[in-house]
């Protein structure tokens, strides 16, 4: 995944290059800029989707306030897809007990060191920002079956709803297929930590008033325990060592961000316009 996401980078950066001539731009301009945008994000331990406003500080610079959610996988998932209920690598994720959503919310800085110059043109930006992390980690149910042997190794003889549990392999239990989604919340955990993320922006809207950019960069992101995704004494996980679930992380992401710029003159007006209507 990180390879891929690194080709990706160096790709558009060429494409930029290339991208940022055009002609004269002629639209009128907001000079007193605030935003807010969505961007879905790819990352390198899973995906996610960010909220962001913008509140304007001068030409260059702006405040961010931001809210992530991301979906986080352990970088030792193993999809298996044998539909035979008797066998334990039937299709799941061999060993997975939780599934992890993160919550970050972040304050910070944005600084744009290139503007554009003409409607073809990209502005680029450096951002920042820090804050606090929280994981919810849910416990994932499986509908399995228990052979006892009375009536043959091909027979279940039970059938039951559980959460993953690493004794199944020597007790004759097979997973059948993950239960339902929301089976288990009662059962979450809350994780708290801290993360630092910093990237690039390439604005390349034609719109002024339009936010459309590439964003890059990393995550730095630790939790005060271990964010248990797998159950690595599953025999069948940990083939050669014993791995562990990661306490701190490094995340590359890449995301396309889509908003608007906001005039906080134009929108006094307006509310100004809306009271003179009502008296």
């Amino acid at each position: 995944m990180k390879r891929r996401i690194t080709v990706f980078l160096g790709a558009v950066s060429c494409f930029f290059t290339v991208y940022a001539q055009g002609e004269i731009d002629l639209q009128p301009k907001v000079f007193y800029r605030n935003e807010w945008s969505l961007a879905p994000m790819l990352n390198s331990n899973g995906w996610g989707l960010n909220y962001r406003f913008g509140l304007h500080l001068n030409a260059a610079d702006k405040r961010l306030f931001e809210v992530d959610f991301a979906y986080m996988k352990d970088p030792k998932e193993k999809k298996n897809y044998n539909t035979n209920i008797l066998d334990s690598n039937a299709k799941y994720v061999n060993g997975k007990k939780n599934l992890a959503f993160n919550f970050r919310f972040g304050y910070g800085k944005q600084h744009e060191f290139a503007r554009k110059h003409d409607v073809g043109g990209v502005a680029i930006r450096y951002f920042y920002n820090y804050g606090l992390s929280i994981v919810l980690l849910k416990p994932i149910y499986y509908d399995v079956g228990k052979s006892t042997g009375l009536h043959g190794s091909n027979v279940i003889d039970s059938l039951f709803t559980a959460k993953f549990d690493s004794k199944w392999a020597g007790q004759n239990v097979y997973v059948i297929s993950r239960a339902s989604f929301f089976k288990g919340f009662d059962g979450i955990n809350v994780l708290p930590g801290a993360f630092t993320k910093f990237g690039f922006n390439f604005d390349f809207g034609r719109q002024d008033r339009n936010i459309n950019a590439l964003e890059a960069g990393l995550i730095a992101e630790g939790f005060i325990r271990r964010v248990e995704i797998m159950d690595f004494t599953n025999p069948h996980v940990s083939q050669t060592k014993v791995p562990k679930n990661q306490q701190f992380f490094l995340t590359i992401f890449v995301s396309i961000r889509f908003g608007k710029i906001v005039d906080p003159y134009e929108v006094k007006k307006k509310r100004e316009r809306s009271r003179e209507i009502s008296y």
